[in-house]
């Protein structure tokens, strides 16, 4: 069954640090022109050929200390221009990645968390929390965090994605798999690292601004490896929950932001999916510039949809994120945008 839709959030402000851009500014020009910045890595494939990566420019810091810098970074860049920002009834939510990839156990979040604690350098609402959810987490983070706005807990969420797969334990990982794009292998993704921030409050479905109108969720059975196919029955499933509690119709949709990364299982069932709900929307990618970037992915989107969506030239009012993970989570969330009037 499907998760039931999320009471609109306004995305109040965004920042964003990645390999096209250490503001969500800067990232989100290269993002519209189609510009990466893949380059060559130590990592190596099949004895000799170098992987490409998408990398920011740190090689004295690993761990959680290298993903405090750039969660740092994407939080200074969200609330630069937020004036009278309180911590006191702001809560933080971290996306990292899932429990199941190398370092995911939960010493190695706890002290990510941590360290990007003691680098934010502020004191947020205890009701803070981290999600270890991954690239799907952002449903099941976006329906917390509404829950937590609506019980009077907090006023406003300040939700922080933040991936690395420059690892060495993750190449090995995904090598083993062969799902890292190589000269061997076409059918693969490149690996990436990114932190995103989004300022999160309570909102109508038809407040001015970007904001989130509805989120839908379920589980698929089928899994990367091919051990059990997917016919993109789950996320049709959470496409259709996200535009009933939008109370949109598929025709409404003016384009869709898809997490494909190059890997065909999941471009295939985004293609199933959308044939269930008789639309073609225009596409839009992240992956093909900053790469692979996990739990960071979905935030990144609406730090880049925030300053996309009210171009002249944008993509249009209303569209639809959708996003899988590995284990089997889809999430598809539906996103509008109307001018602030005088």
């Amino acid at each position: 069954m499907s998760a039931p839709g999320v009471g609109a959030l306004r995305v109040i402000s965004s920042g964003l640090c990645c390999s096209v851009g250490y503001t969500a500014d800067a990232a989100s020009c290269a993002l519209r022109a189609g510009m990466d910045h893949f380059q060559e890595s130590d990592f190596v494939a099949d004895g000799s050929e170098r992987l490409r990566v998408a990398r920011l420019p740190s090689a004295t810091l690993w761990g959680g200390e290298r993903l405090a810098l750039w969660v740092r970074q994407a939080v200074a860049d969200c609330l630069g221009g937020v004036k009278a920002f309180e911590t006191a009834d702001t809560a933080l939510c971290l996306l990292t990645l899932e429990r199941e990839r190398p370092h995911g156990d939960d010493r190695t979040q706890f002290a990510t968390a941590q360290a990007a604690q003691r680098v934010l350098g502020h004191t947020f609402s205890a009701d803070s929390r981290v999600f270890t959810a991954g690239r799907a987490g952002l449903g099941h983070a976006l329906l917390r965090i509404r829950h937590l706005i609506d019980q009077g807990h907090v006023r406003r969420v300040l939700l922080v994605g933040v991936d690395s797969y420059l690892n060495a334990a993750t190449i090995n990982h995904y090598l083993a798999q062969e799902r890292l794009l190589t000269t061997m292998n076409r059918d693969g993704f490149l690996p990436g690292e990114a932190a995103a921030a989004v300022l999160l409050e309570a909102a109508a479905p038809d407040a001015p601004g970007f904001v989130i109108r509805g989120v839908g969720r379920d589980r698929a059975d089928g899994r990367p490896d091919g051990s059990t196919p997917s016919r993109g029955r789950a996320l049709t499933r959470a496409m259709r929950a996200a535009l009933a509690a939008a109370q949109l119709k598929p025709d409404d949709l003016d384009f869709r932001l898809s997490d494909q990364n190059g890997e065909s299982f999941f471009a295939r069932e985004a293609a199933n999916a959308l044939t269930r709900l008789g639309v073609a929307p225009p596409t839009l990618t992240t992956a093909d510039c900053v790469g692979e970037v996990g739990a960071a992915t979905g935030p990144l989107m609406l730090a880049w949809l925030q300053r996309l969506m009210p171009r002249e030239d944008g993509p249009g009012a209303r569209g639809l994120i959708h996003l899988a993970n590995d284990d089997g989570e889809r999430s598809a969330i539906v996103v509008s945008y109307q001018p602030v009037t005088a």
